[in-house]
């Protein structure tokens, strides 16, 4: 059991080019996922624009102030088939 805890230590932490190549792979292709998200939500030109700046500046941290808004935007038009329709719209 000992052996099996001594072989994953955080003291050997292999970081190469290859490794480095591929996460910011990776996060090119979250960027674009979150561009395109994004482009497609109900927003307005300047609350596409407003996101868009937000998550280019912010990088990461853009994207994770971003996930609250889209989490909302689906769940909202997932679920509305729960909402009772409006007076004068047809069921």
């Amino acid at each position: 059991m000992k052996d099996i805890l001594q072989r994953f230590s955080l003291e050997s932490v292999k970081i190469n080019s290859q490794t480095i190549s591929i996460a910011v792979l990776l996060y090119f292709i979250l960027l674009a996922c979150t561009i395109w998200s994004i482009n497609v939500q109900p927003f307005n030109k300047k609350e596409k624009s407003f996101w868009t700046l937000i998550v280019l500046c912010f990088g990461p941290f853009g994207i994770l102030f971003y996930l609250p808004t889209a989490w909302r935007n689906a769940a909202t038009g997932s679920l509305s088939f729960w909402r009772k329709p409006k007076r004068g719209q047809p069921h």
